[in-house]
């Protein structure tokens, strides 16, 4: 996985937990909680992309967004804003 917030590009892997999502890189991990996505969608247009890739933006509750790109196929990025817009019991609590 790659993806990209504030201008710095990272690759890692991606976990998708209970109430958040984890990226993991060699420089730690990024932890975002499921509650504080306000929207997703795929993105593929030239600016968008990471090295050529499309990516799945999420707009984060702190109005930044963070892109994110799979190295395997786009099916990732569907799956995973599939599980983003489902109800979360975290989320809902909230």
């Amino acid at each position: 996985m790659l993806w990209s917030l504030r201008a710095e590009l990272h690759t890692g892997r991606l976990e998708f937990l209970n109430d958040h999502v984890d990226l993991t890189a060699r420089d730690g991990v990024l932890s975002i909680p499921i509650a504080s996505v306000l929207g997703c969608s795929i993105e593929r247009g030239a600016s968008t992309r990471i090295r050529g890739l499309p990516v799945l933006a999420l707009n984060l509750a702190d109005g930044t967004v963070l892109r994110i790109a799979s190295l395997e196929n786009v099916t990732v990025l569907n799956d995973l804003a599939g599980a983003l817009a489902a109800p979360h019991p975290a989320a809902l609590a909230s």
